[in-house]
């Protein structure tokens, strides 16, 4: 398994240094940030190192699924949660913080006054012309 001593991710997955891990699968390991955004937050983070989504196999997402499923049924059980946001970031642009795959597990609950979709600039774009990059032709 591909380790860095110099990513945290990575010690909290080889156990060299303590978190609250929540769930452990095969490839995933779960456990609450230092400073959570809510209720419950909890971060899924992949127990190789992996840069970003990029840099993974896409076997991984089989797993990655189950950790999520297994997340969801967990609070809503225990804490009473009926729905999740799931956040990402991949890359600086993105935000992301962290150069370890990752994903920020938020536990929803009715009328917790969350919205954790962003609020984004309205924009005006030629679909036309951006397929058409994108197919290639």
């Amino acid at each position: 398994m591909r380790l860095h001593n110099d990513c945290i991710f990575c010690r909290i997955s080889g156990k060299q240094s303590p978190a609250y891990v929540v769930h452990e699968s095969p490839n995933f390991i779960c456990f609450f940030p230092i400073k959570p955004d809510v209720y419950g937050h909890t971060l899924i983070a992949s127990k190789a190192h992996y840069r970003d989504l990029r840099d993974c196999p896409p076997e991984l997402g089989q797993d990655f699924f189950g950790s999520v499923q297994f997340m969801f049924m967990l609070y809503g059980e225990r804490l009473g949660a009926t729905g999740f946001n799931l956040l990402n970031a991949n890359g600086k642009s993105a935000e992301q913080s962290i150069d370890h795959l990752h994903f920020h597990f938020l536990p929803r609950f009715a009328e917790d006054g969350l919205n954790a979709w962003p609020v984004l600039p309205p924009i005006e774009t030629d679909l036309s012309k951006l397929f058409k990059i994108l197919e290639g032709s």
